[in-house]
């Protein structure tokens, strides 16, 4: 299997249409895009690079988008773990990534107030 990174050493799939990749010197998340557009946020899928019938998603920065929605999708490490080290590195690397859902936490919380 060829990948945005080289050709697959190592294909491991994590769920339906999601896919663990590993070439000779990268890594990262093949997610079918039917199947990202349904898993994950709109947000989310941005973050991931477009690549033939996939969203990929490499492993230095823009895969945790991915555990970070889907912490179950992470193997290696138990969910609520997995969330909290991929909001992490979200925080650090795509910022903006919260910034639509500070503004949704703040008008409900303003709706609620105004009840």
């Amino acid at each position: 299997m060829h990948t945005p990174w080289g050709k697959a050493q190592t294909k491991q799939q994590l769920d339906e249409g999601v896919y663990w990749v590993t070439t000779a010197i990268h890594a990262g998340l093949l997610i079918e895009k039917e199947r990202a557009q349904a898993l994950l946020s709109t947000r989310a899928c941005r973050i991931g690079m477009p690549w033939n019938d996939f969203l990929a998603f490499e492993q230095e920065h823009a895969m945790m988008v991915v555990f970070y929605e889907q912490p179950q999708l992470y193997p290696w490490i138990e969910e609520e773990l997995s969330a909290k080290l991929a909001e992490d590195a979200l925080r650090l690397r795509y910022p903006d990534y919260f910034v639509g859902e500070k503004a949704i936490k703040k008008r409900y919380l303003n709706e609620d107030a105004s009840h």
